[in-house]
């Protein structure tokens, strides 16, 4: 069976109880790889090893970075999280099964999970290539931190198993580091030209573009080829 396991990555984390718990929820379904973006605690936490308890090889391993672009740039796929509707011009789903048909061709996978008290912000959300939603009750939607990591978790376990002989080979997905090289270089190009007017909006209008390259899933080759296009563009060749 193709070792197709996610990382988990928590943004702005508040409490190191709770990523201790996480920490365990993970392990319960063997899953071992955890990032943390900006915790709000110092770190190493104590208070995290010992509510991980026999999961706290876990946390000691974890990963610590300062920012969501510096956390996700050697994934191929980002999968967000939220519990709240988004109106983003993103792939929004709340079937487990659809997104990991989606999704289990990638080989560097991630899935991000936001601070307990907001969720990720819609600047966090425009990194990724989906956002999911667990599907739950209209009366209350609120979850703790590690009971949404432990049903995403054990959710995708059960699909991996179902699913292994369907598997296809990976796909050659960019990863994020070089589509995030892109997107700057072309935010400039396109901050000099004057297509991102008026100022108040270019924010959003540039994220709608990021997400049109997003969704076409680019290559490594096609981003090269890109590269090509813009290079050849400002300096044409003479016929």
């Amino acid at each position: 069976m193709k070792n197709i396991i996610p990382t988990i990555i928590l943004v702005k984390p508040q409490l190191p109880e709770n990523i201790g718990l996480v920490a365990r929820a993970m392990d319960n379904c063997g899953f071992d790889k955890l990032i943390l973006v900006s915790p709000r605690e110092n770190w190493p936490n104590d208070k995290a090893i010992k509510s991980a308890a026999n999961s706290s090889i876990i946390v000691k391993n974890v990963k610590i970075f300062d920012s969501i672009d510096k956390a996700v740039s050697k994934f191929n796929y980002v999968i967000a999280t939220s519990a709240r509707k988004r109106f983003l011009n993103k792939p929004h789903k709340i079937n487990f099964q659809n997104l990991f048909s989606e999704a289990i061709n990638n080989k560097n996978i991630a899935i991000l999970f936001g601070p307990e008290n907001s969720g990720l912000t819609n600047k966090d959300l425009s990194l990724c290539d989906c956002i999911f939603t667990i599907p739950l009750s209209n009366k209350n939607t609120s979850l703790n931190l590690s009971h949404s990591v432990l049903l995403f978790c054990y959710q995708w376990g059960l699909l991996l198993k179902k699913f292994d002989n369907n598997i296809e080979d990976y796909n050659m997905l960019s990863n994020k580091n070089n589509f995030f090289i892109f997107m700057k270089y072309l935010r400039n190009e396109l901050d000099n030209s004057g297509f991102l007017y008026p100022k108040e909006k270019s924010d959003s209008m540039f994220n709608n573009i990021q997400s049109m390259f997003l969704r076409a899933q680019l290559s490594e080759k096609e981003i090269k080829t890109l590269w090509g296009i813009f290079k050849i563009l400002k300096k044409p060749k003479n016929r």
